[in-house]
């Protein structure tokens, strides 16, 4: 998980899927590792339209920006904000130093280039990094849920100019994020991770054709709940081992308008 919600380590153990790819360990281990990476990039090809050098020019209130929730450490922000210059809102409920996440998780594992790039600015301006992330980052510390939404004007400010919702591992966060994004016809990404079933008793789902309706209480349950919210939401598996299954929406599509569950492959990346 990114750390962005207080999780409940109990959920784990009764969150087994059933047709949902499961969680690996042992050599894919140093893969998971990189999942910022693989994830920033297939934002990128799957949202172009949230990515626009444009949202670096205004210098109003009110900037268009992308909104990464229960960001956590910052680590997607920082990649979002320093490789791909985009201006980033991070909502947690922690405080982020996202100039340091940037220079321990990001910065070592760019190219060499990059890498130097980087270092050469510095050698002008020491500050060059923290500089950077304090004009294209703004956090708000606090929570993201039905309250908020509705009492914080930050939030709900934040959520109205955003190009794009976030939810990488936002456990307690991640139906708010489809809820909200519904209700603003905002495009989104959640991959849902914990499921918290007793924290949220009421949530049912129905998984075959004229089944029954039970209580979501797995993580393949979760997906199913999230994914039937609205008729034009698509399921993809991404390209790192563990909670990995994507559930996303460009905003405005009412209709599915091609297979829900579309592996992902690296060579796309």
């Amino acid at each position: 998980m990114d750390d962005g919600q207080a999780t409940a380590p109990s959920d784990r153990d009764n969150d087994a899927p059933d047709n949902i790819p499961k969680k690996k360990t042992g050599p894919h281990g140093a893969r998971n590792q990189h999942r910022h990476i693989h994830f920033a990039k297939w934002l990128q090809q799957r949202f172009p339209m949230s990515f626009q050098e444009s949202h670096l020019k205004k210098q109003d209130d009110a900037m268009r920006h992308i909104l990464d929730i229960a960001g956590g450490k910052g680590e997607l922000t920082a990649r979002l904000s320093m490789c791909l210059q985009q201006r980033v809102v991070m909502v947690d409920p922690r405080q982020a130093d996202i100039a340091n996440c940037f220079d321990t998780q990001v910065l070592p594992r760019l190219p060499n280039k990059w890498q130097k790039r980087i270092e050469d600015q510095r050698a002008d301006n020491p500050d060059f990094v923290r500089q950077k992330v304090e004009e294209r980052v703004r956090q708000l510390v606090t929570t993201f849920d039905d309250r908020t939404l509705v009492e914080d004007a930050e939030i709900q400010e934040a959520v109205q100019n955003a190009t794009l919702l976030i939810g990488l591992h936002a456990d307690g966060a991640t139906e708010a994020i489809v809820d909200a994004a519904l209700q603003y016809q905002k495009p989104f990404v959640v991959v849902p991770c914990c499921v918290f079933p007793s924290f949220f008793p009421d949530r049912t789902v129905v998984m075959e054709p004229d089944g029954p309706s039970i209580h979501v209480r797995t993580h393949e349950q979760f997906c199913q709940f999230l994914l039937q919210k609205h008729p034009g939401f698509r399921m993809e598996i991404l390209p790192f081992e563990g909670r990995n299954v994507a559930i996303l929406w460009d905003g405005v599509s009412q209709h599915l308008s091609q297979p829900r569950n579309v592996p992902v492959a690296d060579g796309n990346l």
